[in-house]
Order: C-alpha cells, then structure tokens, then sequence
C-alpha cells in the first residue's frame, strides 16, 4: 500500500487527491475556480532513511536510482506489485526505448566548463557547471518528465489517447516515449513548426494537428486545442504542470543527478540558472531542491534564478507584481490594486527592469524578500499568489518571437514553484536580448563538446547579464543546463 504519507494537493485550493486515484491529472476545482493558481503537487514525507536508499543504489538509470522518492513506484507497490516487477517494467520500457530512439534512460554527465567559464570572463576561482541533457532520450530533458507520466498511469489508461501541445522537443519526447509504451499520440504543433521535427514526429507515429492562431484569441491555440482533446478523454501527456502535475517527479532526477555529483565531488554552488519557458524544468528543479534541503542539506542553498526572452517573460512579470505587494507589506502600506489579467506597464518597460543595469538594486531586493521569507509580511502574499493566479500569471498578449523559440510559451503554466524558490533563495529572473541568447549559443559551441539549441543554451545567457552586472563574486560558484540539441 502507499504509505499514508504520500498524497498530491492544489496548491491554489487545497484539494487533496488520493495518492492511488490514477484518473486524476489535474484539480478537480480548476473549472469552479478558475482564479486560483490549480497546480497539483505531490507531497511525501518521507523519512531520511527511505530518502537516502537511493543513494545505496548504483544503478545509472534515474527511474530506478530514485524509484523510492517516486510516486509511480509506490503506486505499483500499492497495486500489490513488487520491487522486482517495477524493475522488470522499467527494463522492458528501456528496451523499446532502444530500439526506437538508440538510448535509454541514464544519468546525464555533468561537467566544469573551464574554457567556457573563461570566455564570458568569469574569474579562475569560479566554477561553471554544466548538466548536459542534448543526449537524454529523444534528444533532450524532456522525455523524463514524460516517462514519470508513464510510471504512474495505470494499464487501463495505455487504451486512451495521448495528447500534447509542443513545437518541438516535448513533442518529440512524447512521442518516442508513447511508442514504447505502445499508446497513440495526439501531437498539436503551430503553422510553423521545424519541418524536420513534423516528419519525424511523422515518422514516430504520431497523429499531428496544425493549430492556427485567430485574431483576438488569448493563449497558445496549440495548448488550447489540446485542453478539448483531453475534455474528450485524451490523458494529458504534457509537461505542463496544471493539467498533468505527474509531469514533474521525472524531471526532478535530473536535479537529483546534480545535487549528488555537487555531494560527490564535495562542490559548493551559490547560483543555479533555469531557462524557463512553460516551467517545468525550473519548477522540478525547485522541487527537488527543497526535497533535498529536507532530507540531506546542501552546505550552500544557491540563488536559483530563471532566464527569459524579451519575446515574452510572464514569470519575470508575475514575480514583478508579487514583490511589488511584497514591498508594500514589508513598509506597512496598502496593498496595491492590481488588475486580473492587465499589467500596469508596457512590455519594453518592464523589460528595462530586468536589464543588467537594474540587475544589482533587483538583487537587494531579493536579499530582503529571504530574510524575511518567514514572516507573516511575505506569506500572506504567497497565499495571495497561490489563491489569485489572475492577477499575476496570465497568458502574452502578443505573438512571441526569438531565436529561443522553445521557451516562448504564451504562459508560465507551473510558475508558482519557481517564484516561490527564487524569492525563498534570492534569485531573481532575468530577461534576455536576442544578442545575448544568440552570444550564449555561439560561446557554448565554440568552447564546449556540448551542442545545444539557442533554447538550450539560453540558462548561459542569464550568467552573462549577472555577469556583466557585476553580481556574481568571484568565489561564487554557477549551476546550469544545456538542454535540447541543436537539430
């Protein structure tokens, strides 16, 4: 059985879900309140002991490493399955994965990335992490946050339709991982999808839908075409945390995989960079975060900042309007009155207020938001946040454009998590340029084996403003990804 500890609830209104119950994906009270922010999050307390299991583990593959921090696994115990059944389900699914795509799951190197670390002029005390997923399956970060949907559907749910909504690597993660597991595919991809990943997708099987965009319509109409397949009965193979909140236990183990190699190797990191364009690799890598500072302290929590692209930054503009409340409790004034849905300044405004000049007053600020993370003054704006999603997280309001074009999702769907670590750390998000993100990706080719996307090497990009903002002290050491190969 599952252990009475493990349960998933709203972050915006509280519902529990049973931890058993395999049919539900997303909050049973988003349609009834559709004002709170209704993100469904899986809450384990575990004991250290149970925690630490995985790391007597010496297998490479993190859905077996991590089994016992991971809600499939305990579902298919609780399905009166054992140990060796879960291990011998992952070792059929890895062999299909092979066979389909010519990798497997594994844990995904890590390296310090001197020369590049020399290029964007970061001093010689400083280390550079770098995580590499350009190899994981189906060629980035994205397929583990899609097999973590797979460990925790049950058989039955294999009969229904998969639905996602992607331009690119998701879509391709979905679909080599949907063939292994032998469901069909429902793909919803824009007019102007790379024509290399629709003919792979082609040749994956998977059933494509181009979605256009109309006039006056708010939101991906991609995403919004996919809500109405799984009204439909479609399950929601996605990583977009609200409408399938399974979507972020498999991407924790990427951040699993770091904080043991940071352990290993006795390193100390004082900034993590996420690039951020639906959420769900910086809101996994938050979540696994505050796991690991529960259950096996880091010697040093980092500031963990998240990177945008001026084509469209709605964390960088929702966690604007949440400090700005927070400011106002702080100082024992009003709070301000923020419209649902409306923002108080222009884009190319706002965007001056995270350019590099603005960098080391943003950081003061945060310096004093995790002081006082604590206090009554700053959770009682957290619960404003986590009950109002309206009046700070709200779709783009015009067509995104960049060479980052993967982080340019209309909408930061699992925004809270990320928000929440960064004022609870001191980070802060950054908004790119394009010459930045196209400087980061020329640097990352030129000095690294590694071969990223303009949107996988976007997280270098937010090293460079902190950089050249004179933020980052020479003895402080800087975490990131490169995600999704260049194709």
């Amino acid at each position: 059985m599952i252990p009475q500890h493990h349960y998933v609830s709203c972050v915006g209104c509280g519902t529990r879900v049973h931890a058993y119950d395999y049919a539900t994906f997303s909050c049973p009270n988003r349609d009834d309140l559709p004002e709170a922010n209704h993100i469904l999050q899986k809450k384990h307390m575990i004991t250290a002991a149970l925690w630490q299991r995985s790391e007597l583990e010496d297998s490479k593959n993190p859905f077996v490493r991590y089994r016992h921090r991971l809600l499939g696994y305990h579902r298919t115990l609780n399905a009166r399955h054992s140990d060796v059944d879960y291990l011998e389900r992952i070792a059929q699914l890895d062999g299909a994965l092979k066979a389909i795509d010519g990798r497997t799951f594994s844990e995904t190197p890590m390296s310090i990335e001197r020369e590049l670390a020399d290029a964007i002029n970061l001093a010689p005390t400083q280390n550079l992490y770098v995580k590499d997923e350009t190899n994981n399956v189906a060629g980035s970060h994205k397929a583990r946050h899609l097999f973590g949907i797979l460990l925790n559907l049950a058989p039955e749910s294999l009969k229904k339709p998969f639905a996602i909504a992607s331009c690119g690597n998701a879509a391709l993660a979905a679909a080599v991982v949907a063939k292994a597991a032998g469901a069909k595919l429902e793909v919803y991809i824009p007019t102007d999808a790379e024509p290399s990943v629709v003919e792979k997708l082609k040749s994956l099987g998977a059933n494509l839908h181009i979605c256009e965009r109309v006039d006056g319509q708010l939101g991906d109409p991609c995403y919004l075409q996919s809500l109405e397949a799984v009204k439909n009965g479609a399950i929601p193979f996605t990583c977009q945390g609200p409408d399938n909140g399974l979507s972020i236990e498999g991407g924790s183990t990427l951040a699993y995989e770091i904080f043991d190699w940071w352990k290993a190797n006795k390193y100390d990191c004082h900034h993590m960079f996420v690039q951020v364009g639906g959420g769900a690799l910086a809101s996994s890598s938050a979540q696994a975060l505050a796991d690991v500072m529960r259950y096996d302290p880091l010697n040093n929590l980092p500031r963990f900042h998240t990177v945008q692209t001026r084509g469209a930054f709605p964390l960088a503009r929702a966690y604007d309007r949440v400090v700005k409340l927070i400011d106002a409790r702080l100082k024992g004034l009003p709070l301000p009155d923020l419209k649902p849905m409306t923002d108080d300044m222009e884009p190319a405004l706002r965007a001056e207020m995270h350019s590099v000049a603005a960098v080391q007053e943003r950081l003061t600020m945060a310096d004093c938001i995790r002081s006082a993370w604590d206090s009554t003054e700053v959770q009682s704006v957290i619960r404003i946040a986590a009950n109002r999603k309206n009046i700070f997280m709200w779709p783009w309001e015009s067509t995104p454009h960049s060479v980052a074009h993967g982080i340019l999702d209309d909408e930061t769907y699992d925004w809270f998590a990320i928000l929440c670590t960064m004022l609870r750390t001191g980070g802060i998000p950054l908004v790119a340029d394009e010459e930045h993100l196209v400087r980061a990706h020329e640097l990352a080719h030129n000095y690294t084996a590694i071969r990223p996307s303009a949107t996988g090497s976007a997280g270098l990009a937010g090293v460079m403003l902190m950089k050249e903002a004179n933020a980052i002290p020479d003895y402080e050491n800087i975490q990131i990804y490169f995600t999704g190969i260049e194709r």
